[in-house]
């Protein structure tokens, strides 16, 4: 058995003479690598660090250097707002860098100017950025009584600015109170509309312009012609009684075509109830209705007509406190 194990040994070429013994580390082994190891590490780690800050360093420089700043700013589609007005809210009239420019970020800053609808913000490499603006278009004035400041109304019945009664532009007069604040609606957006339609329409139902609007402070509605003829409409604060402001019209085409209408002079005309408006001739002691006319033509659909019997006064004159 025991030369069995020896040619085993000797066949797998080793030789138990020659083989040293396996030197067992002392207990000072351990603390000699932990030596030699510290300087190693402690340069890994500052090699680490500048690089880190050399990082930072060419990161800031490419971001805030002249490289990639912003240098030329195009404004397009300027109405009422400046090119001051709109760096200014864009923040554009500082330095930037076009990798940091954030386009959703600007175009809500110049959301906040009441004047601005729309915009859209193009950054254009290496130095450019192209912004484009949508205002709103004064559709009307609006007055809060006879001595408030005159603000310009956009369709929606929002306060703009301050402005100025112009040609094409409904003046509305509403009852006395504090001015609107810019972005605020003095009233609503339906009746607004209404209001523009109908100044676009009367000259060809009636055969005169509109002057002005009055709303008092009941919410009732009356407006004064170019000629000083009062039409009275009533109230206007819910969906339907805007929608009857077009009974109120079709009366009124009626009543135009009368003979008697078209050669008097009328002091207003009272429209509250379609189906029986009045008219008041100036001079007459008390209003009548006229008869329409046998020239007018009937229409399809059933439409208001005056009423040959007496009709109510000129409503009350609202008092506010």
């Amino acid at each position: 058995m025991k030369m069995r194990s020896r040619r085993s040994a000797h066949r797998a070429g080793v030789d138990h003479h020659r083989v040293p013994a396996r030197r067992q580390p002392g207990p000072e082994a351990p603390r000699e690598r932990r030596a030699r190891r510290l300087p190693t590490a402690f340069w890994r780690r500052a090699l680490a660090i500048l690089l880190a800050n050399l990082e930072v360093v060419l990161l800031g420089w490419v971001l805030l250097g002249p490289v990639f700043t912003v240098r030329e700013v195009t404004v397009s589609g300027l109405r009422h707002v400046t090119r001051a007005e709109v760096l200014g809210l864009s923040g554009l009239d500082r330095p930037a860098s076009m990798l940091i420019l954030d386009g959703a970020s600007i175009r809500r800053k110049l959301g906040s100017s009441t004047w601005i609808r729309t915009s859209t913000v193009a950054p254009v490499l290496p130095d450019r950025v192209e912004i484009a603006i949508d205002e709103w278009h004064p559709v009307a004035v609006y007055r809060a009584g006879d001595a408030g400041r005159t603000f310009y109304l956009s369709e929606v019945a929002a306060a703009i600015a301050p402005g100025q009664p112009a040609a094409g532009l409904a003046d509305i007069h509403g009852p006395a109170g504090a001015d609107p604040k810019p972005g605020e609606h003095p009233l609503e957006a339906q009746l607004l509309s209404a209001l523009i339609k109908i100044q676009v329409a009367l000259p060809s139902i009636y055969g005169q312009a509109v002057a002005r609007y009055d709303l008092d402070c009941l919410g009732s509605l009356s407006l004064t012609t170019t000629r000083g003829v009062k039409l009275y409409f009533g109230r206007v604060l819910t969906p339907e009684e805007f929608v009857s402001l077009g009974d109120k019209l079709a009366a009124l085409k009626s009543l135009a075509a009368d003979a008697e209408v078209q050669k008097g002079e009328i002091e207003y005309i009272n429209l509250v109830n379609p189906f029986a408006p009045a008219v008041k001739f100036k001079g007459a002691p008390a209003p009548t209705t006229p008869s329409p006319s046998k020239a007018a033509k009937t229409p399809k659909s059933p439409a208001p007509q005056p009423s040959p019997s007496p009709s109510p006064v000129a409503p009350a004159v609202a008092v506010c406190k």
